[in-house]
């Protein structure tokens, strides 16, 4: 017997050996903490969600999950620590046309998009508007436009997929824009507050006390519906301006994690979204509750991809290869 087989046959008894051991950590799983990353700051409308996720979850799980804002890159940061994390089932994150499509449009990551998560499911879609300061003179989109194509306009927002109705939106009237970047999403709102910025386009969790506080002014809904919360405020589209930014998110395991744990993690979390106080909850953030399996949710944000790279790409906010 030369060398080579008896490694192989050595190999082949240690994996004999491991596997009832590994068995075992699968069927007792979960065993300790998980966590939760969420790339977006405290207070974001995702952070609100996945705060009450977490708690759903512990209640079917039997454990503790712990949300863990991995705030940076213009959203980079948290997809990139999820994706290298270990595969063992004890660490989550969001996953969103960010993580997917904008971010690895944009920049360079350090992670393949479809490739480097098991997908989970989708838990919510996210509701964009554009705001302006009480005290800003510009009173309605078109004077937004107005003032666009007089001087530089600038606005803030915390992630890149945030922004695409602003590109498109300049792409369609000529208009000059410049994108500031925030932390995180109720800083960005806070600034259009101060006039230090002249515009926000951020969701209704973060726009929504200042705009019920009198301080911020809404003057379009950017995403494919009006908000239920303003119904009065017209979208882009129905202001006669096809741009609009779409807000899908949900879940992930770093790739490599047991099937076994991935299904009963992707079940937990399909039987937490089939919750009506969950939903109801969900709703009562401003956002739509949808739920898709893992495998609906991936397709789902590959559509989107086919559909959104060109218009980044007309936009110029695809990178230099």
């Amino acid at each position: 017997m030369d060398r080579r087989t008896v490694l192989k046959a050595g190999g082949a008894v240690a994996a004999a050996v491991a596997g009832p051991s590994a068995l075992a950590e699968t069927a007792k799983w979960p065993t300790r903490e998980i966590t939760l990353i969420n790339p977006n700051a405290p207070g974001a409308s995702t952070d609100l969600t996945a705060r009450l996720i977490a708690v759903a979850l512990e209640k079917r799980l039997g454990a503790t999950v712990i949300v863990k804002n991995v705030v940076g890159g213009a959203g980079a940061l948290g997809p990139t620590t999820l994706a290298a994390a270990a595969p063992d089932g004890y660490t989550m994150g969001l996953v969103a046309i960010s993580s997917h499509i904008t971010v690895p449009s944009l920049m360079d990551v350090k992670y393949k998009p479809w490739e480097a998560f098991d997908v989970l499911g989708q838990v919510a879609a996210l509701r964009y508007g554009i705001g302006v300061g009480i005290n800003s003179p510009i009173k309605t989109i078109d004077d937004l436009i107005a003032t666009s194509k007089q001087r530089l306009v600038t606005y803030g927002s915390n992630n890149v997929t945030n922004v695409v109705a602003m590109y498109q939106l300049a792409k369609i009237t000529g208009g000059r824009f410049r994108w500031v970047v925030f932390a995180g999403g109720v800083e960005a709102v806070a600034q259009a507050v101060g006039g230090h910025v002249d515009a926000c386009i951020q969701t209704v969790a973060e726009m929504r006390p200042q705009i019920d506080g009198g301080k911020l002014r809404f003057l379009a809904a950017a995403g494919p519906e009006r908000w239920p919360d303003y119904p009065e405020v017209k979208t882009l589209r129905e202001l006669g301006f096809d741009a609009v930014t779409n807000g899908p998110f949900g879940y992930a395991y770093p790739a490599g994690v047991d099937p076994a744990i991935k299904q009963r993690m992707e079940a937990a979390l399909a039987d937490v979204m089939a919750d009506k106080s969950v939903q109801n909850q969900i709703s009562a953030l401003g956002m739509v509750a949808i739920h898709r399996s893992g495998a609906d949710y991936k397709a789902y944000l590959k559509k989107i991809e086919g559909e959104l790279s060109p218009i980044l790409a007309e936009t110029g906010m695809v990178k230099k290869r």
